[in-house]
């Protein structure tokens, strides 16, 4: 029933999101065929291409038409590119898709161990100081942080390419400094969490009858990393819908990219694609996240 309960709620939602952001960009001052032409185009050939686009028809006509195709997985037509919206978007996403999982795995295989050295340093001033070292990655902004080291390492150093050249290497710079952030994020809370775990009874119980260490952060590492699994989906979603800034400097043809170009153009049906495309990721990745803490903690899917 638990799991039912959430599906209905995810079409509901995916449902209104459609809605919503159909009817916000048709609420928009202007006209698409005049940002298209330039207003010194004239009256007559303005009024054919709002034909062409389906913009003649009612406010009505054109929700149904819209909300209609776009449950059966066709998002319209480009107005730039003149292809299909669905086309485009998937053009990209492995691209971006990429570069959420590597900088994902980046963060975790960084912050695991980093958290659990943290904990075990005993001096409080070494403690402290790498707390704030965690506080300015959280707080670094990473256009300043892609310049920077777009610089260092590309021109001076010339250890990468300062910008996508088709190739996966080219990415390695990008997810590191899209992953520096999330590291000090994830490090914090994981450090807090364990610094909660080392304290309960079973740890002490564990612990008083002899089981190795390793064995034991393993138990530790499995409690302290539940809390995690929500930010690690909201973290997903920021980045499979486009770090439009590091994409924006390092010149990567992504989701966020193709929105930062799409809302310039007034590309409505593009606009609109992406944010039913982006949307949906999130409705889908917290049902997601829903699914796997209830198996990871079978209280919350019993209400406990």
């Amino acid at each position: 029933m638990y799991y039912i309960k959430k599906g209905i709620r995810m079409i509901l939602s995916i449902f209104f999101i459609g809605t919503c952001s159909f009817c916000l960009l048709e609420w928009i001052p202007g006209d698409p065929a005049t940002a298209i032409l330039g207003v010194e185009a004239s009256a007559k050939d303005i009024e054919n291409l709002r034909q062409q686009l389906g913009l003649d028809l009612s406010f009505g006509e054109r929700y149904w038409n819209w909300i209609y195709e776009a449950f059966h997985g066709n998002l319209g037509t480009s107005f730039k590119y003149g292809e299909s919206v669905s086309k485009l978007i998937l053009e990209r996403l492995p691209l971006t898709l990429s570069i959420a999982i590597f900088s994902i795995v980046l963060v975790f295989l960084v912050s695991i161990p980093f958290a659990f050295a943290l904990h075990n340093i005993k001096n409080k001033k070494i403690r402290n100081f790498w707390e704030s070292i965690l506080g300015i990655f959280i707080s670094i902004p990473s256009f300043w942080l892609g310049i920077l080291f777009m610089y260092f390492f590309g021109i001076i150093l010339r250890w990468t390419s300062t910008g996508y050249n088709d190739n996966y290497h080219s990415l390695v710079l990008p997810c590191c400094i899209i992953a520096i952030p999330k590291i000090g994020w994830i490090t914090m809370h994981l450090y807090a969490n364990l610094y909660k775990e080392l304290r309960e009874e079973y740890i002490k119980y564990f612990y008083s009858n002899g089981m190795k260490k390793r064995y034991l952060n393993l138990y530790i590492l499995k409690n302290a990393i539940l809390p995690i699994v929500p930010l690690t989906g909201m973290m997903l979603l920021e980045l499979v819908t486009g770090v439009v800034i590091i994409e924006q400097i390092f010149s990567i043809p992504g989701i966020g990219r193709l929105l930062v170009s799409s809302v310039f153009t007034r590309d409505i049906p593009l606009v609109q694609g992406l944010i039913f495309y982006t949307s949906t990721f999130l409705v889908l990745m917290n049902f997601g996240i829903d699914i796997l803490y209830s198996l990871i903690d079978p209280r919350i899917r019993l209400g406990e």
